[in-house]
């Protein structure tokens, strides 16, 4: 039947596919909660996440006791950052099927994101003392194993945990990333490279270096200097969203929680609100049927003032009371063009970081989505030069006020740039932002662990370990 279909596909790895299946298997027999459930595990794993949380919703309404849908609302309310419902609905999970392994590892991800790394780690030396081979007990407790200085053991589980013939291609793929960041905080740089190239090889995502820098190429002859002064800006009057943007891996989890412990300012972490805005504009009935950006001739202050909404009334969801909320979505700097426009009154932080820190830490990482240009080392350096690029030209044509803001000065001075923030920003100085570390708010991006500590300099420089293995990175210099 179709979800036995549904099935096999996902076992072996064929998510659309499954997906497909599980989508007719609920069309048939709307009432049997597990064909919700599996279809919102496939939604997940085919990056379809539009249809996750109403699935698994409908499951547990179905079946209340389903341990199973508890679970995956848990793993999913802790990937959109919405830790009281993740740790509500793994309580429940642990609660109603108190023997599955992996249910307990979901709430020790849980227990780990609201910084209860103790309660995490009981959980699972409990799971290893009884023996059990999840590979999500080695990719968690290599998460945790950094917070207390047991990365030497974590790598060695994971190593033993690659073995296994068991393991797929796609969780290999992240032990390798795992692994990699375990071996360099322990000083084995040489295996910490072999186990990135690995990780990075196993990552099959598409990226056309050579789009991308025609793309570049027509934002920057759509909005030049003419163009912009010809088109209307919004007057909805919107001072509050303040864009955080650069290369991922260039500071901008940091300058956020600095500014988040300020009680002026709401962080509103890595917003889609930009680029929803930014289609809605594509898309406007009133928009000419041509391609690229000259669609914006057609654009009018009401016509902006309309699309402007999308974003507006979206930060306000999220907070309605804070002087100012940040979106930290580094890649936004594509689209600083429309935010001029929309979002005339708002302000730009620009974080930059030496470029070869910046490339080698995003090789080091495995993006859950988007960034397809990570995952090969030409293809960082290309994406890099592009970015550089758009935003020297930014620079040169936007009016909304932007500073810039270089990691490497926030660890030397972090006292002097937390100054010059509020200072942008009109804020009035506020000694907790020094201590942006003991801050509760969850964060769910990939730096969620490091703005937990206090500022420290061991990521500065850190290229000169891997110099003979990243030449394409190398050619792009200090960048200072």
């Amino acid at each position: 039947d179709a979800c036995a279909r549904g099935d096999v596909h996902f076992l072996q790895g064929e998510f659309p596919a499954a997906l497909e299946r599980f989508r007719e298997a609920v069309r048939l027999h709307p009432t049997v909660a597990d064909y919700h459930h599996r279809l919102a595990c496939a939604a997940r794993s085919a990056d379809q996440p539009m249809e996750v949380e109403g699935h698994l919703l409908e499951a547990v309404r179905l079946n209340p006791r389903f341990g199973g849908a508890h679970e995956g609302l848990a793993a999913w309310y802790l990937q959109q950052g919405e830790i009281i419902r993740a740790l509500e609905h793994s309580a429940k999970a642990v609660a109603l099927w108190p023997l599955e392994p992996g249910i307990q590892i979901t709430r020790a991800c849980v227990l780990a994101g609201n910084a209860q790394t103790c309660e995490a780690m009981e959980i699972l030396e409990g799971l290893m003392a009884a023996g059990s081979t999840d590979p999500r007990l080695a990719a968690t407790f290599a998460h945790i194993a950094p917070m207390i200085g047991q990365e030497a053991r974590a790598a060695a589980m994971l190593e033993r945990a690659m073995e296994s013939k068991s393991v797929s291609s796609h969780v290999r793929t992240q032990f390798h990333f795992s692994a990699a960041n375990l071996y360099e905080a322990t000083g084995r740089h040489e295996e910490a490279f072999a186990h990135a190239r690995k990780a990075n090889a196993g990552v099959k995502r598409h990226y056309d270096p050579a789009a991308h820098a025609a793309w570049t190429q027509r934002q920057i002859g759509a909005y030049n200097k003419r163009n912009l002064a010809a088109l209307p800006r919004a007057t909805h009057g919107s001072r509050r969203p303040v864009f955080i943007v650069g290369m991922p891996r260039s500071g901008t989890s940091l300058v956020e929680q600095i500014l988040a412990t300020h009680p002026d300012v709401f962080g509103g972490g890595e917003l889609k609100l930009l680029n929803l805005t930014a289609n809605a504009l594509a898309h406007a009935p009133w928009a000419r049927d041509t391609a690229g950006t000259h669609r914006l001739d057609t654009l009018s202050v009401n016509r902006a003032n309309g699309v402007a909404a999308v974003y507006v009334k979206g930060i306000e969801a999220l907070n309605s009371t804070a002087r100012y909320v940040t979106d930290k979505m580094p890649l936004n700097f594509e689209t600083l063009g429309i935010a001029e426009m929309l979002l005339p009154d708002c302000h730009i932080i620009h974080c930059v970081r030496d470029p070869r820190d910046t490339c080698l830490s995003c090789y080091f990482t495995n993006f859950a989505e988007g960034n397809e240009f990570s995952f090969d080392l030409a293809h960082l350096a290309a994406y890099y030069r592009d970015y550089r690029t758009l935003m020297d030209h930014w620079k040169q044509v936007l009016t909304v006020p932007m500073i810039e803001v270089r990691y490497e000065d926030v660890v030397a001075d972090k006292e002097a740039q937390t100054r010059r923030l509020l200072e942008f920003l009109d804020l009035p100085w506020d000694e907790r932002c020094l201590a942006f570390h003991e801050n509760k708010r969850y964060v769910a991006t990939s730096s969620r662990d490091q703005v937990r500590r206090p500022i420290y300099s061991s990521s500065v420089g850190r290229w000169k370990h891997y110099e003979k293995y990243i030449p394409e990175l190398m050619k792009l210099g200090d960048g200072l």
